[in-house]
């Protein structure tokens, strides 16, 4: 586990437990890290600190990401970009804040990538099939196309599933998926 005191740390000088909740796009992540914070974890959502670095407002994110998920080129020049300011942003968040929880999740699809692994005690993979990530997709609004070239821009499921130390399946239910991580959480 890691002791993160010296850098800001948990409260009282306990040791905290650093997860890194990360998955493909739409696999649930984000109702992982609900359910983690609703039981006492402190949650850092990568997304969102990348979505206020950017200072960019939610039409413009909009029109970003039909830029750069529709050419590769274009993505792997903002990853460049933001990627090194995001990772010195979390770990400037992790170092003053005291934190009065036990598990700090670093909710991020792009955690690898980042350089966030090596950090964490241990890696979450959320996995759920295609089909239900596209249909998530297009539930959200997302033309077929768009979903497609978000979900083939992210790295295969063979690759997340080879940074696991635990994998989350979450094909079934909310309240499936609630059992599961409530039983992680108590590990």
């Amino acid at each position: 586990m890691s002791n993160i005191s010296a850098r800001g740390g948990c409260a009282f000088g306990a040791k905290c437990r650093i997860i890194g909740l990360t998955g493909p796009i739409a696999s649930g992540k984000s109702e992982v890290a609900k359910i983690l914070a609703r039981h006492g974890a402190f949650v850092i959502d990568v997304d969102k600190e990348a979505h206020r670095l950017m200072g960019l407002s939610r039409a413009k994110r909009q029109q970003l990401a039909e830029l750069v998920f529709s050419d590769p080129q274009k993505l792997r020049e903002l990853n460049q970009l933001v990627h090194p300011k995001l990772k010195k942003t979390i770990f400037e968040k992790l170092k003053i804040r005291k934190f009065d929880s036990r598990m700090i999740v670093i909710n991020a699809a792009v955690l690898k990538e980042i350089g966030l692994i090596g950090f964490c005690d241990e890696v979450w993979v959320v996995m759920a099939s295609k089909k239900t990530r596209l249909a998530r997709l297009l539930e959200k609004g997302l033309s077929k196309e768009a979903a497609l070239a978000r979900i083939n821009s992210q790295m295969g499921q063979k690759n997340y599933l080879k940074l696991a130390d635990v994998v989350i399946d979450n094909n079934g239910t909310r309240k499936e998926l609630n059992g599961q991580v409530q039983a992680l959480f108590k590990l």
